[in-house]
């Protein structure tokens, strides 16, 4: 498939750690306009995070962190929400469907499933499968699979 959202994020952070200047705000510029998405050089992502479609039209915040294992389609935003402090925080072997928004200071609990569309404004609780706008709780998982 070719670079993705993933490796101009991972190139952007390895080049400011090697503290190269200017080169890592132009290295995610070119990854967000190829990819029509933004994966924030300062979002904290797992290495193990993985983005459906390469991460197209993705949309992560500064200072947003994902955990282990977790995942997050096409289209799918995490930002704060205007005039409100905080960004939201996702745990780990989280699946975030295409298109879901994960907005403000929220946490999504491990091994939680955000449903396609889904508009996440308030915390979610491990294990659990929300959907709508806003997202409420539709079931509770009884464990947690490996995988999504």
């Amino acid at each position: 498939m070719g670079p993705t959202a993933l490796t101009f994020y991972r190139a952007a952070r390895r080049l400011r750690t090697l503290g190269v200047p200017m080169l890592p705000g132009m290295v995610a510029a070119v990854g967000d306009r190829l990819l029509h998405s933004h994966v924030d050089i300062d979002a904290r992502l797992h290495a193990s995070v993985g983005l459906g479609y390469g991460g197209v039209g993705v949309v992560v915040a500064p200072g947003v962190e994902v955990g282990e294992g977790s995942f997050l389609s096409q289209n799918v935003s995490v930002e704060p929400q205007l005039g409100v402090p905080g960004v939201p925080r996702i745990g780990r072997n989280v699946y975030v469907g295409v298109g879901a928004q994960i907005i403000g200071p929220v946490t999504v609990g491990d091994g939680a499933v955000i449903g396609a569309g889904a508009l996440v404004t308030s915390d979610v609780p491990p294990l659990a499968v929300v959907a709508g706008m806003p997202a409420r709780v539709v079931k509770m998982k009884q464990t947690m699979s490996h995988g999504h």
